[in-house]
């Protein structure tokens, strides 16, 4: 009895790590969850994917667009975004969740939301100014609040 059981529990580690390689695939759009496909046509509508990547892991799979211009969002396996990173381009502000959107536009009104990234617990944002090109990354916690600039 306990070599069957330790048999499965070898086969079954081999099957996961088999199954959960790490290795990114070429996926397309339609490939991707609803909930990606919707973000992506509701905020970044006006520029095409390039490319679409998947790549599987333990609990489930990650998903990567790349944007024309180079820009890259990242979705968990149920579609909701973990980062968007639009390289030093601003961000459609409608992709910025509503209350950290409205700290950045009463103070940093020069400045433009350019990557957000979802954190245990909150939110990583890294703004850069219009006309400097300096940079400033703030941190917000779950509930949208500013909690440092880091």
């Amino acid at each position: 009895m306990k070599k069957l059981l330790l048999s499965l529990l070898i086969g079954s580690a081999l099957y996961v790590t088999a199954c959960a390689d790490g290795k990114p695939t070429v996926a397309r759009t339609t490939d991707l969850p609803v909930l990606a496909r919707n973000f992506l046509k509701k905020h970044f509508s006006t520029l095409a994917v390039n490319q679409v990547t998947v790549e599987s892991r333990f609990i489930g799979k990650k998903y990567e667009v790349t944007l024309a211009g180079g820009g890259e969002i990242e979705f968990d396996k149920n579609g909701n975004w973990t980062k968007i990173d639009c390289r030093r381009n601003a961000m459609p502000e409608s992709a910025v969740p509503g209350k950290i959107l409205q700290y950045v536009k009463l103070h940093y009104p020069d400045y433009f939301v350019s990557v957000i990234e979802k954190e245990d617990g909150g939110y990583e944002v890294e703004m850069r100014d219009i006309s400097s090109g300096h940079d400033i990354d703030l941190v917000f916690n779950g509930r949208q609040e500013f909690v440092r600039i880091d």
